[in-house]
């Protein structure tokens, strides 16, 4: 599983480089967090995200959107994320709305 979520990391790096897609996808979204429990691993959706132009902080308090499974106390507005939120967005090229995407 893992080495899916690699070569569609290698397959978005290509096509950013190419100019074929923006790569400003995520720049206007809150600050995001990734959980430690997420699948695919944090460390690929952070990848992920700042390659789309998204800022990913380390911790949960200065973000605005907790993405995976996260059960410790988040700022007050920062929203919990299923993972698929990221991996749909880039898929379809367009932010999507955070609607069908809660874990809450």
């Amino acid at each position: 599983m893992l080495q899916v979520y690699r070569k569609w990391i290698c397959r978005l790096q290509q096509h950013l480089s190419a100019g074929e897609h923006q790569q400003d996808l995520f720049h206007l979204q809150p600050a995001i967090f990734v959980s430690q429990q997420s699948q695919p691993p944090p460390h690929s959706l952070e990848e992920l995200i700042q390659l789309c132009g998204g800022t990913v902080c380390k911790t949960v308090r200065q973000a605005g959107l907790c993405v995976g499974p996260y059960s410790g106390r988040r700022p007050e507005g920062c929203r919990n994320l299923s993972e698929q939120w990221v991996l749909d967005c880039i898929t379809q090229l367009k932010p999507l709305s955070y609607e069908n995407y809660n874990l809450e």
